[in-house]
């Protein structure tokens, strides 16, 4: 029974202790005080993220460090905070948040508590740091807004502005964007660095870093800090558009462009007028690239630059032109030069009605804009120049602009503060031009007029307002004239002028002072009437007419001389002569003629001229008996019956054929022909044995000789009078044909034939 009562009192005991710690441990996490650190510590689950529990210092002055714990948990419910040095205190929190109020520790060591219990006060976290206060002092880097840094030319400068004046040097880190590679720079002072060799486009990041001291035990990083890229080119100004707007105001649209706008944050755009005059506003920040202005009439200077946290890049200038244009200005205003140093202005009375506050400009072409504003409720104001003097022959320009503040006259605003009310131009003195109008020439000319050209005379030669211009013409029978034109005419026709004459041209631009130099003499030439250049062309014409109808009249004439004095050779075959010829012995006699017409190849006359000097140089003995014989037969039967016709023929016939026969010997160097024989007792005999031998060799010779071709032709005299011999002497014997028919008329035809081959061969 005892042993029983011992288990169950110890049982019992267990029990209870189970709930007094179950009891204690949600008191614990319920109320943790420095009373209960050491069980809260126990019995309170310590956090993976007591890591994240870091207390530290910072200087606020030289001998004052201000401390601070930071816990990064999840959400809890409440959180709590103490240290505990030589006694336990409980820190303040912000905001019901791990980030504690600043608080001082003493310089021994420390040891901080945060607890964090859940909602329903079941649960809660613990987590401790230990430290020496004067190594838990950070010297903090500079937040990204007290880091300046500029780019140029490859180079980094850093400025930064550190909390903790103990910072005696710093790192700089970088790196090119996206990549991995650190590079380091330590600087000599706490304030700039110079980082170099960096690549102009290329985008860069940044750590900044103090280096460790006993001052400065803790050193933390700076958060990233992105350096953009360097700009090294200016803009571009693309264009500048002016619109009319009010009176004495125009629109201004300037557009420019920039190759690297992705890394441009901003552009500073920056305009001032040309003469110096300051305004209140005059840069503007934009982020397109085009700004639209109201101006007067005024000349203005604009500077254009693209900027980012590096730096900016060169600026582009351009200037925009004053105006001159008076056609939409008041022409009231007047300037009138009283001495080098004074002029006065007036203007309408009522515009000093509405303004009050106005703006002189005047200047000199070539030199710097001066400008006087000033406030006046009269129509005239007198200004005196302090740095500049009026000088004689020279012009000046001048601009009048009212502005409608009226509580002071300076330039509030650049954009839209003013308008161009006049302007005018004034000599101190004119002259008379000192050069002639250039780029004199002459166009379009006809035959009664031309075109003259020019160029005005430059302001600074002018020496006062122009007038107008003179232009003297002559000609070269001395008479000149001269013609007056206006300031504005560039080019004049002069008409009415001399066809076909040469004249020369002056020219001379002349001011209120007088007529200015002379040009040099400009000769042209008209051109002539068209009448005259009709007569020539139709004189022309008429001439190739008549030499061309006087051509064909002497071609013509030619030819009929021609026929008179050298008739044409008649071709033997369309001869009546021959056509008298009967019998089929005479027809074969005549096929040599006709085949010298068919045999004219080279090659016939090669071998023909063989056969020929082959046959002829033969026989030429018996072929001179027989060519002989047969030219005596025709007068030998005449004799008998008229021997007093036939004399002349024959001895015509016979001394052509012997001359033939001879030259033909001589040439083949042949022997002397013998001695013809004449007896009478065998005439009869003689003659048949002659002809039928001759009519044989003739056959044989001329059948070699006549292939060749006829390049030598028998004179149509010597011809005919063959002819008329053989029929004459058929005329004259008629006894001689009927007793004889049928060897005569043989006889003659082959004696002719004969005749005419020896000669041909002959020549």
């Amino acid at each position: 029974m005892r042993a029983r009562a011992a288990v169950l009192s110890l049982s019992y005991g267990f029990l209870l202790g189970s709930l007094w710690s179950a009891q204690t441990l949600q008191k614990a996490s319920a109320v943790c005080t420095c009373k209960n650190l050491t069980i809260c510590e126990q019995f309170c689950n310590a956090t993976e993220e007591i890591h994240d529990f870091i207390c530290f210092g910072w200087r606020i002055q030289q001998d004052m460090v201000d401390y601070k714990c930071v816990w990064n948990l999840k959400p809890y419910r409440t959180y709590n905070l103490y240290t505990k040095q030589r006694l336990c205190k409980q820190r303040e929190l912000e905001n019901q948040s791990l980030i504690s109020k600043s608080f001082t520790l003493l310089k021994i060591n420390m040891t901080a508590y945060a607890i964090a219990a859940s909602e329903d006060q079941k649960r809660c976290t613990i987590a401790k740091f230990t430290g020496i206060p004067l190594q838990m002092i950070h010297c903090d880097p500079p937040n990204e807004n007290n880091v300046r840094f500029k780019r140029r030319q490859g180079y980094l400068s850093v400025t930064a502005e550190w909390r903790d004046k103990s910072v005696k040097q710093y790192y700089v880190k970088y790196r090119e964007q996206n990549s991995t590679l650190w590079k380091e720079v330590q600087c000599n002072n706490s304030k700039d660095c110079i980082v170099g060799n960096l690549t102009s486009y290329m985008s860069y990041e940044m750590h900044i870093q103090c280096v460790v001291t006993t001052e400065c035990p803790q050193c933390p990083l700076s958060e990233v800090i992105h350096i953009p890229q360097e700009f090294v080119d200016a803009p571009t100004i693309k264009e500048i558009n002016e619109t009319p707007f009010n009176p004495g105001q125009r629109i201004v649209i300037v557009k420019w462009q920039y190759k690297h706008s992705e890394a441009v944050e901003n552009y500073n755009v920056t305009i001032w007028k040309a003469s110096g005059e300051l305004a209140e506003v005059s840069s503007y920040i934009l982020k397109t690239q085009t700004m639209s202005l109201i101006l007067c009439y005024s000349a203005y200077m604009i500077s254009i630059n693209a900027f980012n946290r590096a730096g900016s890049s060169p600026p582009a200038y351009e200037v925009i032109k004053a105006k001159m244009n008076q056609s939409a200005l008041d022409e009231t205003f007047n300037v009138s030069v009283k001495s080098n140093s004074n002029f006065r202005l007036s203007w309408n009375k009522m515009l000093s009605q509405e303004y009050a506050c106005y703006s002189v400009e005047w200047w000199r072409s070539g030199e710097k804009i001066s400008y006087e504003s000033f406030f006046v409720k009269k129509a005239y104001h007198d200004v005196r120049t302090k740095n500049v003097t009026f000088q004689p022959y020279k012009r000046y320009h001048f601009f009048l602009h009212a502005r409608p503040d009226k509580d002071t006259c300076n330039l509030k605003n650049i954009n839209d503060s003013e308008k161009t009310y006049g302007t005018a131009s004034v000599y101190l003195l004119e002259g008379t031009p000192l050069t002639a109008p250039g780029n004199v020439s002459v166009s379009n000319v006809t035959q009664s007029s031309f075109v003259l050209n020019w160029s005005p005379v430059a302001e600074e030669d002018l020496r006062g307002f122009p007038q107008g211009y003179i232009i003297y013409y002559g000609d070269a029978l001395g008479n000149i004239k001269n013609i007056t034109v206006g300031p504005h005419t560039n080019s004049y026709k002069l008409i009415n002028l001399r066809s076909r004459n040469e004249h020369h041209v002056q020219l001379s631009a002349f001011t209120a002072a007088g007529e200015g130099k002379r040009s040099a003499l400009t000769y042209v030439k008209t051109n002539p009437d068209a009448v005259a250049i009709g007569g020539m062309l139709a004189g022309v014409v008429v001439g190739i007419i008549a030499l061309l109808l006087s051509v064909h009249f002497c071609c013509r004439l030619l030819h009929r001389s021609k026929n008179l004095l050298w008739p044409s050779i008649p071709n033997p075959c369309n001869s009546n002569a021959v056509q008298k010829i009967e019998g089929g012995p005479e027809l074969e006699l005549f096929e040599p003629l006709y085949r010298q017409n068919l045999e004219e190849t080279e090659e016939h006359v090669s071998v023909v001229e063989f056969k020929k000097y082959a046959c002829c140089s033969s026989k030429l003995t018996v072929i001179s008996q027989d060519c002989t014989k047969a030219n005596l037969t025709p007068g030998t039967v005449a004799e008998d019956t008229r021997t007093q016709q036939s004399p002349k023929l024959l001895t015509t016939t016979n001394s052509v054929s012997a001359e033939a026969i001879l030259t033909d010997s001589n040439k083949n160097d042949s022997a002397p022909v013998p001695p013809i024989d004449t007896s009478d007792s065998s005439e009869d005999s003689t003659v048949n044995t002659t002809v039928d031998a001759s009519n044989t060799r003739a056959v044989d010779c001329v059948s070699t000789t006549v292939a060749k071709p006829a390049v030598v032709f028998v004179s149509d005299y010597t011809t005919m009078e063959l002819f008329q011999q053989i029929s004459k002497a058929g005329v004259q014997d008629p006894s001689s044909q009927i007793g004889d028919s049928d060897t005569a008329p043989s006889n003659s035809g082959q004696d002719y034939i004969r005749q005419a081959l020896s000669f041909e061969e002959n020549l």
